[in-house]
């Protein structure tokens, strides 16, 4: 079956409307890595496991043109305005929310597409329906030698401009619609008309955030221009925002200058780390880093606002050797149905498979019983 995952990034793309569609490279756009562009990317199962990439094909990407506006000439209708028509419409036909996906180190286009395909299906299948918007940025998909972490890092920060931007005008854009559905009830509602049952659900849409690895080391750059871009305000606008396995200080939470501001950008924020992380290990020990969040969660859950939450998943972090550890987010059902609880509205303390270790604040995932 075939997914469409609608994407922004400030990517240069190699070949323009090539038999594929619109390939891109592990550049920044060629008007600076402050630009994006926006469009979709079609994306085939063709196996039974989301969980594996090879069972993925992408399709045609396509990017959204800009296009002159027939009522006024010397206008412009950007790209993120077809974006946003194709997405109104998508909204429109049933009840799901919309997952944001900032995704990590050395992912190229392709696989980034494919891993934003995947947590469609695994954290968006359960209860509460979800689609996932992707932004990618320029990490060149390579591990070795070790400078490509540096490049990757370096280039995950000067991209935080262009997802602040991004991301101002998805929640805009979610916030205009949900304007618009009220509007449309009430105003039925005046004149004595019965609202479609469908339009009421309209008004429940919500927006998440899923930031694996340095995808967190973005975000951090992001909140930054998006709070610029807000006027200095950091509004709420995340329902649950989900830090996978963060490449990032562990002091983060608690610093103005780094992932603080996420206290008030969200509803909860939940950290999903790893002491046996091994990527994060050698991230931290062989590069001259701090301790990572990813690695033993936040420093100290009692000076961080109660909306922050901790799971730990050194337990069930285990998959194939190559993957250090790292991809429990995606690979992991333990953590995919913790996501699909919260997703679901479940509560936090005393659910399967948690144990708790401070009430209301930090749990650790156990091992699912395995089918004999």
């Amino acid at each position: 079956m075939k997914r469409r995952i609608y994407f922004a990034s400030n990517r240069d793309v190699r070949h323009a409307s090539s038999k594929s569609g619109d390939v891109f490279g592990d550049r920044f756009n060629a008007d600076g890595p402050q630009c994006f562009r926006v469009g979709h990317a079609d994306v085939t199962l063709k196996g039974g496991d989301p969980t594996d990439d090879d069972g993925w094909s992408v399709g045609r990407t396509k990017l959204y043109p800009e296009t002159l506006s027939d009522a006024s000439p010397a206008k412009k209708k950007l790209g993120s305005a077809t974006l946003f028509e194709d997405l109104r419409a998508q909204l429109k036909q049933e009840d799901v929310d919309v997952i944001v996906y900032l995704h990590g180190f050395a992912n190229s286009f392709e696989s980034s597409v494919i891993r934003a395909a995947a947590l469609q299906d695994l954290y968006g299948g359960g209860a509460q329906k979800a689609i996932v918007v992707m932004f990618s940025w320029p990490s060149n998909g390579r591990v070795q030698p070790a400078w490509h972490y540096f490049s990757d890092r370096e280039d995950a920060e000067a991209s935080g401009l262009a997802m602040g931007r991004a991301l101002a005008r998805l929640a805009e854009f979610l916030a205009e619609m949900r304007t618009a559905d009220r509007d449309a009830i009430l105003a039925a509602r005046r004149e004595g008309a019965v609202p479609n049952p469908d339009d009421l659900v309209q008004c429940t849409r919500r927006l998440h955030l899923v930031a694996h690895s340095m995808g967190n080391w973005a975000l951090r750059h992001a909140i930054r221009k998006f709070v610029e871009l807000s006027g200095g305000r950091a509004p709420r606008i995340f329902d649950n925002v989900f830090l996978m396995a963060a490449d990032e200080d562990h002091d983060a939470l608690s610093r103005p200058e780094k992932l603080a501001p996420l206290a008030q950008l969200a509803s909860r924020v939940h950290v999903y780390h790893a002491a046996n992380d091994v990527a994060l290990t050698i991230s931290d020990k062989t590069k001259g880093l701090p301790d990572r969040l990813g690695a033993d969660g936040p420093t100290n859950l009692d000076l961080l606002d109660e909306r922050i939450v901790a799971i730990d998943c050194g337990g069930i972090s285990k998959t194939a050797l190559t993957h250090g550890r790292h991809q429990y987010y995606r690979l992991r059902p333990e953590v995919i149905e913790d996501v699909r609880a919260t997703l679901a509205g479940a509560t936090q303390d005393g659910r399967p498979g948690r144990v708790t270790v401070r009430e209301g604040r930090s749990w650790r995932l156990t091992e699912a019983p395995r089918l004999t």
